[in-house]
Order: C-alpha cells, then structure tokens, then sequence
C-alpha cells in the first residue's frame, strides 16, 4: 500500500490545486473572458459535488485514493464521477480500494509516457448493487497481460467482473458490488 499522507501533504497538495483554479480565473478575467470564468467556476462546482458523493460512499480509503491519484506524477490521468443515491460502501472499502489500485497500477505498467493516457470511473449506485466502470484511453502495451490479469482477479471478496472489453488504445472494464 502507498505511503499515508500527513496532514500537511494534504493541505500543500489542496492549497496548490486551488491556487491553480483561482489563477485560471484571474487570468481570464483580465483577458476579460467573463463566460469561461463561469464555465471554470461551474466545473469546481461539479468536482466539489462529485467529491462529496464520493466521500458519502463511507469508503474512506477507496476515496482518499480517487481524490488524490492524480496528485503525484503518474502515466495515467484519472477522473470520476459517482451516479445515484447514497449508499454505505465501509465494509466493501479495503477490497474496492486494493482491486482497483492493482488495476490502476496495472494500467499504469501498460501506458507510455509519450501517450495521452486516461482512466475514467463511474460509479453507479443502485438499489442492490454497485457497478463501477473503468473507460481507459491510451497505450496499451500488451492486451493479454491485462487478460490475464483480469482473469486471475474476476472475483475477489465482494468484486465481482462482470465484462470486459480490450481494443487497441481502449479498454473498458465493469465490475460490481452486490449487497
């Protein structure tokens, strides 16, 4: 498992990005580019919302991973979104968390530096269970690595691999959760 941040790592890591977000803003307000200001101000706001949804799943670790991932130098970009209503994910938290950074760090072994590489995951609560999609773009090095790979983990604990599908620069993968 990675290194546990400390507060302060934290709060250095929160403080940039926000001072990243308000130059762009000053920026384009002395450019006088007053409808991206607006378009800038309503993407902190889907971020801010996206992150509390996340944070309300109660899967602590898993949601510490997604918000900070792309605060260290990676090969792969990642983004989420959580759709649906609220649901408790405590007791699913440590397998979520490690399936998914394995899988991340899987990807990451399979992209190239030179290459624009993206993890998207969607999160999609329903009544009686949860499916998460992973929609990678990028390089992939070797396809039957990832096979094997998805193969050897397809059910773990409370993960379950429900499809998968490998195609030159693309990948998609669904597992879920069933309560």
């Amino acid at each position: 498992m990675e290194k546990q941040w400390r507060i302060v790592d934290v709060l250095r890591h929160s403080r940039h990005d926000w001072l990243n977000k308000i130059q762009l803003i000053k920026g384009n307000l002395a450019l006088n580019k007053i409808e991206r200001v607006y378009e800038i101000i309503d993407e902190i706001i889907r971020d801010m919302q996206q992150e509390t949804k996340l944070t309300n799943l109660k899967a602590v670790q898993f949601a510490e991973w997604m918000m900070t991932y792309n605060w260290k130098t990676r090969l792969i970009s990642l983004e989420y979104e959580v759709l649906g209503d609220e649901c408790d994910l405590s007791s699913y938290d440590a397998d979520l968390t490690a399936w998914s950074s394995k899988f991340l760090t899987l990807m990451e072994n399979q992209a190239d530096a030179h290459d624009e590489n993206h993890m998207s995951i969607s999160i999609e609560v329903l009544k009686e269970e949860v499916k998460l999609f992973f929609d990678y773009s990028g390089t992939i090095k070797d396809k039957n690595n990832i096979v094997q790979w998805l193969r050897e983990h397809q059910q773990q604990a409370a993960i379950h691999l429900e499809s998968f599908h490998i195609h030159n620069h693309e990948l998609t993968v669904l597992i879920k959760i069933l309560f």
